[in-house]
């Protein structure tokens, strides 16, 4: 991810509301469980797909590390025990 992407994300997120940016942290997080990266390079996928979704994944783990970030400024508990993240 490019310095640029970067804060795109970071303004983007700014604008929004401490429920959503809680809600966005938690979203990108789940979505980079797990690697289909990984599943792809075993089946024998070209590997140029492969590496493909490889900076896919770790774009993905970078913008949750971004909205982890923002909601530590913003004083926003994280992983509360008993709170719905789903």
């Amino acid at each position: 991810m490019t310095k640029a992407e970067k804060k795109a994300i970071k303004e983007w997120a700014s604008k929004l509301s401490n429920d959503e940016l809680e809600a966005e942290y938690y979203k990108a997080v789940f979505d980079s469980l797990g690697s289909e990266a990984e599943e792809m390079y075993e089946r024998g996928w070209d590997m140029v797909d492969v590496l493909e979704r490889e900076k896919y994944e770790r774009d993905l783990i970078v913008r949750s590390h971004i909205f982890e970030k923002l909601c530590v400024e913003r004083g926003i508990t994280l992983w509360e025990e008993g709170a719905d993240h789903e």
